[in-house]
C-alpha cells in the first residue's frame, strides 16, 4: 500500500502547530497535544465506562454518556471544540503510546478538522449547530458539508477485547484509518523503511516489526499490522515498501 495523502497532510499539520515534528524515538505525544489542541489526556486506573462517567460528573458536570458498562482501553470525548481522552494507566506504555496515538487520530480526522473545514465554509455561526444547540437553517442544511459532521457530542470508546468485531463497515474503515494515521504520528513510514534498508527479504517482516516495538515503542499486535503493511508479498507492486526505493 501507499500512504494515503490525507495520513501525510494531517500529520503535517498537527506537527506544525505543535512546533515541529520530534526526531526521536518512541515518542510522547502528550506533549505536542498540550501545544497543538485544545485536548485533554486523563488516565484512570481500569478504564471502563463507569468510571468516565464518574470523572464527567465530576470535572465536567455530566451525569452519564448512556453507554453500558463495559472495560475499555481508550475513550475519546469530544464537545465544544474541546477533547477529552481517557488511557488505562494500568496498561503498559506501550498500549498507553498507541491508545494515545488512535485516539488523537480519531479526533482530527472525525472532529477537529471537519469542524473547522465547516467553521471556515460557514462562519462561526454554524458552531451553535455542531454543538447540537439549534438546528441548522435552511441554508445551512443546503451545504453538503454538514451531511458530514456529526452533531452534538462525539464519542469513541476503544474496547479492550482484542477479537472484538466492528458493529459496521464504516466502523471497520474508521479504524482502519485512525490505525493508518497512528501509525504516521509514531513511526513514519520513511524513517522505519531508511532503518530496515539492512533486513535481509527472508526475515524482513519479523525485524521490522521487532524494529517497531524496539524503536518506536509500539505494541506487539499494532506493530505486526504495520509491519505486514510496510513489507507485503512481492508482487504487491504499490507496497509501501516498494514506494520508497522507487522514489
Amino acid at each position: 500500500m501507499s500512504v494515503p495523502l490525507w495520513v501525510s497532510e494531517t500529520a503535517e499539520k498537527f506537527w506544525e502547530a505543535a512546533g515541529g515534528e520530534p526526531h526521536m524515538f518512541p515518542r510522547d505525544l502528550r506533549p505536542p497535544i498540550a501545544r497543538a489542541l485544545p485536548l485533554t489526556v486523563v488516565l484512570l486506573p481500569r478504564l471502563c465506562v463507569a468510571n468516565v462517567d464518574a470523572w464527567l460528573r465530576e470535572y465536567a458536570g455530566w451525569s452519564s454518556i448512556g453507554i453500558q458498562d463495559r472495560a475499555l482501553r481508550a475513550c475519546l470525548i469530544a464537545y465544544h471544540g474541546h477533547g477529552v481522552i481517557f488511557l488505562d494507566g494500568a496498561d503498559p506504555d506501550d498500549e498507553q503510546r498507541f491508545s494515545l496515538a488512535h485516539e488523537l487520530a480519531h479526533f482530527l480526522r472525525d472532529y477537529w478538522h471537519i469542524r473547522e473545514a465547516v467553521r471556515e465554509r460557514l462562519g462561526d455561526d454554524v458552531l451553535e449547530v455542531l454543538d447540537g444547540e439549534r438546528p441548522p437553517s435552511h441554508g445551512e442544511r443546503a451545504q453538503a458539508l454538514l451531511a458530514r459532521v456529526q452533531i452534538g457530542v462525539h464519542i469513541h470508546l476503544m474496547d479492550r477485547a482484542d477479537d472484538g468485531q466492528p458493529t459496521s463497515s464504516a466502523v471497520d474503515i474508521a479504524e482502519a484509518h485512525a490505525d493508518l494515521l497512528a501509525y504516521a504520528l509514531l513511526a513514519p513510514a520513511a524513517s522505519v523503511l531508511i532503518e530496515a534498508r539492512s533486513f535481509k527479504d527472508h526475515d524482513c517482516l519479523v525485524e521490522v516489526t521487532r524494529l517497531l516495538r524496539e524503536i518506536y515503542g509500539l505494541p506487539m499486535k499494532p506493530a505486526a499490522h504495520y509491519a505486514s503493511l510496510l513489507n507485503p508479498p512481492v508482487h504487491d507492486a504499490n507496497s509501501l515498501a516498494r514506494r520508497f526505493i522507487e522514489e
